[in-house]
């Protein structure tokens, strides 16, 4: 019989140890989820496609799409190539850039959405199409990634509940075997 207090207070520590870390982990300022979602807003939207041949990275920006090509088994940068592109009705060519960039120019770059991407490369002998698609997140939709957390509190809350009824169920099971020994 004395030793049930006992029992009942390790319980009860580890209960709360328990909650203690499930809310820690979920409260404000220590999901570390909502800082990396608020990163991945600020960062500039990327395309990226590869082939055998070629690799392409394009990154927007200010209604523009900076345009990195290289051969993809020796990440060597493609200079001089041709690259046509085409997404929807949209279609045009690539501008070469005197930094082995490509610049790429199309009304609808940054506006909020997925797109695809084809690109058609041409660099001496070599033709490959790659394709891609390209997601833009809206910087004013309050329902991104950072809002949608809500639910680890719930679920730790929840945990601490099933953990409390288990170990009464537990404790009390205990106590009456221990009562019907005696």
């Amino acid at each position: 019989m004395k030793r049930f207090p006992i029992l009942f207070f390790r319980f009860l520590a580890g209960l709360g140890l328990a909650v203690a870390t499930g809310t820690g982990i979920a409260s404000e300022g220590h999901d570390h989820g909502e800082g990396a979602a608020a990163a991945a807003e600020t960062a500039s939207p990327r395309i990226s496609a590869h082939s055998d041949l070629f690799e392409l990275l394009g990154i927007v920006s200010k209604g523009q799409m900076v345009v990195y090509l290289d051969r993809y088994t020796s990440n060597e940068p493609v200079t001089g190539a041709r690259i046509e592109f085409e997404t929807g009705d949209a279609k045009g060519i690539a501008a070469p850039q005197a930094d082995g960039t490509y610049l790429l120019k199309l009304g609808t770059l940054g506006k909020p959405g997925d797109t695809a991407f084809s690109f058609t490369v041409t660099a001496g002998t070599d033709t490959d199409l790659l394709a891609g698609e390209l997601s833009i997140t809206d910087a004013h939709d309050s329902h991104g990634e950072a809002g949608s957390r809500p639910w680890l509190r719930l679920m730790a809350w929840a945990m601490a509940a099933v953990a409390l009824i288990l170990g009464a169920a537990v404790l009390v099971r205990r106590f009456r075997a221990r009562r019907a020994f005696n």
